[in-house]
Order: C-alpha cells, then structure tokens, then sequence
C-alpha cells in the first residue's frame, strides 16, 4: 500500500490532462489513468473564451493552442430577423475557436513528456478506503492484460467528465438534461461576421456557429427537451426551426453538411456542484458541475477550478499530511463556487431566455445599445468578470430594458412587460439559489 505517486488523476480528458501538464514539470509524481488515449471527437469544448485563455496563459500552457489551426474569436454577432449587431470582447482580449480533440491532444502529450507522469492504460474501477474510510487510490482493470491492478495516492482527483463513475461516492449531485445540441461542421462557410461566435435568435430555439479552424465552422443546433430525437423529428427540426433562419451566404455551406449527414448529437446537462468533501479525493470538471453550453463557458470553469487547485497543492511542502491536504480540498471547494457561480448562472438562464421571444427580443435590443451595459455583459460572458452582483445587476437590467421598451411603444403591452419580469424572475431564481449564498451576492456588491 505504499504510494508510489503523489497524485493519482482518474481521466485523461480536458481536466485531468491539463492539471497533469501543469503540475507535472514542478516535480509532483503523478499517475494518468485513462481507458483511451486515442484523439476523441466531440461538439463542445471548441470555443475557449478569453477567461479560458487567460487561465492558459497564466499557468504558461498557452503554446498549447499552436499547431492545430486554432482560430482567433474576437466577440459576438447577435442576428435576430433583419436586424445584426456585433459586440467585441474587452480591449485586448480574444477568444479561440479549435478542434476540442485535437487541443487535448497536444495537452496530454504536453503532460505525458514530463518524466514525472505515469500513463496508465485502464478503466478505473473502484475508489480505495484504508480501515478509517480515507480515500488511497484506485482500482482499475488493465486495458491489454485485463488484469485487476491498484494505484496508491495520498491525492486522487476524479475526473471522469459527464459521466463520471464516482460521483455518487463524491457529491450530491442531481443531474438533469436540458436540452440536445445538433453539432454539424460548415466547410469553406462564409459567415456574417469572421472571426465571432454567432448567436442566431430568430428562431423557435437558438443555435449558434463560430469558427473551429481556417475553412471549418462548427454550427451547434438545440433541440429542446430531455429526450434523445428521433431521426425523422431532428430532420423536421431543421426544416421547421433552422433551414429558414440561416443567413443566405451560409445557407450552402448548410445545405451540403446536412447532406452530407453524418452529424452528433450530445446531450446538454445543468448539474450544480454539491461535493461530498472526504479524506484522499477531490472532484474536477465535469465529474463535479455542469452546465448548458451554449455560453461556451465549460472549459473557462475546467482551466478556472485547475488553477484554484493547484495554487492550494502547490502551496503544500509535500503530499505527506492528509490532513493538510484535506484542508486544501475544503479550500478548494469553498474558491471554485466563487469562482465559476457566474459561469454556471449565465450559461442556463441565457438558455431560458433564448428560448423566450419576449426577453429574447430584449436582450438583442439591450445589448445593441452598447456602451457599458453591454461591456459589462459581454465582459460577463467572456469569463473575464467573476463579480456575482455584475451578473445579477445584468440580468434584472435587460429584463426592464425590455419592459419599459414594451410599454414605451404601446400602453397596452403592460401585461407583456409584467410577463418579462416574472420569467426573468422565474428564470434566475433556481440558478441563483443553486449557486450563490447571500454572503457572495453581498460581498461582490462591496467590491464592485
């Protein structure tokens, strides 16, 4: 039972890969456990917004963006009927829109070539308990012997993503499905506005495209409900609620992927954090909160929980006190809800409102004004602004914008202008609960 690593990380995806890059060169022993190496496919994960960059940049794993045909975002087009507004990010700052496989494979390779990293080819079985019911590795089966084997850790982070086998012994978790997206790639598509991620409001339901390399777009349709669709309903989805509202100098590069066929669909999942904090483990990423992704914030909270936990390991002398490291965990905890709050809050409550025409219509005409309302919102967005009392400030903001909007060009809208105000408040209200305490909402009003 003597640990032969200081950490045992359980999935080699975006959280447990890049944690590995970050730790690994600062001479902590780690095990990477993962069943598949092989480069993945996936829909989301493709557009890093500047937060997510920053985050890189900071734990000088940036390069890892070179290589692969990444693509500069340099802020948002918002197309609703006729009518097109574009709204840039904060001064200096961009986004990326790439292949999500592709990038995490130059981050394992990035953590693979330290001689500190173990790869461990296996499916993880089982997390391990000493008689006190502290957590001290993991079992897993082998993937080329099918042999039974155990890694021993004082730290072992799980971080298996959406479906995470340890969450039931780790969280609270609830998970619920919100909606499916439709992912499709558009080849040599001409978008309105190059180089920004589009968000197309004039349909039933939203969908939005940005760029994933030079002469590649990727286009993320939602279908809304919790159930998987159906062939021949996904088709009449498209013909009824997507064929129509797409601009006519994409509509070709359209008409050819949806022939081509051959598209992905992925649920979208909300499920707030609620660890269960225990000796010897800690949860990371997707294993631990999600959140819808239409805000491509996902990857802005993984980068954001990776650098919150590693500032409280590195702070440690060694990996020898569990005790230490079990207030390290706490810490950790405690900083991440602060951290990712906005992300989580902003990601479902903009899906609740793209899916109403009545704030939908009001945050196009909000955000079109500019200044510094839109600033603040876009900074929001962005992940560049944590403060919780500038997301809620926001939020109620817009939704009276579009109320007085109502009534200001007809009295006899008052009933439409009271129903933006209760769907805002019914929109907002579970998030808020789910991810704020008073104190946090308190605290960012005296910081601002």
């Amino acid at each position: 039972m003597k640990a032969e690593f200081d950490i045992c990380i359980i999935g080699a995806g975006m959280a447990g890969a890049t944690i590995a890059a970050y730790l690994a060169p600062k001479g902590i022993r780690i095990a990477l456990i993962d069943q598949c190496f092989k480069e993945k496919k996936r829909i989301v994960g493709e557009l890093l917004q500047p937060g997510a960059v920053v985050s890189l940049q900071e734990m000088e794993l940036d390069h890892l963006l070179e290589g692969f045909d990444a693509q500069p975002v340099d802020g948002y087009a918002l197309l609703h009927g006729d009518q097109r507004t574009t709204i840039p990010y904060p001064m200096h700052h961009k986004g990326m829109g790439l292949h999500n496989g592709l990038f995490l494979q130059n981050i394992r390779a990035s953590a693979l070539k330290n001689s500190t990293v173990t790869q461990v080819h296996g499916k993880a079985l089982q997390l391990l308990e000493n008689d006190s019911h502290e957590i001290i590795g993991v079992s897993y089966r082998e993937e080329n012997t099918s042999e039974i084997k155990s890694i021993f850790a004082p730290l072992t982070i799980t971080s298996d993503g959406f479906f995470s086998n340890f969450r039931e012994t780790l969280s609270n978790n609830e998970k619920s499905v919100t909606s499916y997206f439709i992912g499709v790639i558009l080849k040599d598509c001409e978008m309105p506005f190059p180089k920004h991620g589009h968000v197309f409001l004039s349909g039933p339901t939203p969908f939005i495209c940005y760029p994933i390399s030079s002469n590649e777009v990727r286009l993320l349709i939602d279908f809304p409900g919790d159930q998987l669709p159906r062939k021949a309903l996904l088709q009449e989805h498209l013909d009824t609620n997507v064929t129509p509202y797409i601009p006519i100098d994409m509509l070709k590069s359209y008409q050819q992927a949806i022939h081509r066929g051959g598209f992905k669909v992925m649920p979208n999942h909300y499920m707030a954090a609620k660890p269960i904090i225990r000796k010897g483990a800690v949860m990371l990423g997707d294993a631990l909160n999600m959140r819808h992704p239409l805000t491509g914030g996902g990857l802005t909270a993984v980068f954001s929980d990776i650098q919150i936990l590693s500032k409280h390991l590195l702070a440690m002398p060694d990996f020898g006190n569990n005790d230490l490291i079990h207030t390290k965990i706490e810490a950790y905890y405690q900083d991440r809800q602060h951290a990712n709050a906005n992300l989580n809050i902003l990601a479902n409550a903009l899906y609740g409102v793209m899916s109403n025409n009545l704030l939908k219509s009001a945050v196009f005409n909000y955000l079109k004004c500019g200044g510094a309302n839109a600033q603040e919102s876009i900074s929001i967005l962005a992940g560049l602004n944590r403060n919780n009392y500038a997301l809620i400030k926001q939020f109620f903001c817009l939704a009276l914008y579009g109320a007085y909007d109502l009534v200001r060009d007809n009295s006899a809208n008052l009933p439409k202008a009271a129903k933006i105000l209760v769907d805002a408040l019914i929109i907002i209200r579970p998030l808020a609960k789910n991810e704020l305490s008073l104190g946090t909402v308190v605290s960012g009003y005296f910081k601002k």
